[in-house]
C-alpha cells in the first residue's frame, strides 16, 4: 500500500498575484505573442542586411529573399494568433484581461 504524504499547511503560493489558471494562461500567452512578434523582427532585420551583403549574387540574393518571407509569413501567423486571441475574450465576455503587478515581491 502507498500512502501520500501530507502537505504541510505553511506552503505559501508561489505566483501569489495568479489566483486564477486563466490569469496564468493569459500571461503565457501574452508572452509568446511577444516573443514571436519579437523573433519575427529580427529575421526580417536579419534577412534585410542578408540581402544587402549578397550584392547581387543570385544565390545569396535568393536565400534573403526566403529569410524576408518567412518573417514576413511568420509576422502573419502571430498577428492571427492576436486576433484569435482577442475574438475569443470578447466572445467569453471576459472582463479583467491585463494583469498588473507581475513581478514578485521581495
Amino acid at each position: 500500500m502507498v500512502y501520500a504524504a501530507a502537505v504541510p499547511p505553511d506552503v505559501n503560493n508561489p505566483l501569489p498575484q495568479f489566483t486564477t489558471l486563466a490569469q496564468i494562461f493569459g500571461v503565457i500567452i501574452n508572452v509568446v505573442l511577444g516573443v514571436g512578434i519579437a523573433l519575427t523582427i529580427i529575421y526580417l532585420i536579419l534577412g534585410g542586411i542578408r540581402y544587402i551583403m549578397s550584392q547581387g549574387d543570385p544565390k545569396n540574393t535568393q536565400v534573403a529573399r526566403e529569410w524576408l518571407t518567412n518573417a514576413v509569413i511568420g509576422f502573419i501567423v502571430v498577428i492571427g494568433a492576436f486576433v484569435i486571441r482577442t475574438v475569443v475574450i470578447s466572445i467569453l465576455g471576459a472582463t479583467n484581461t491585463v494583469i498588473t503587478d507581475v513581478t514578485p515581491e521581495p
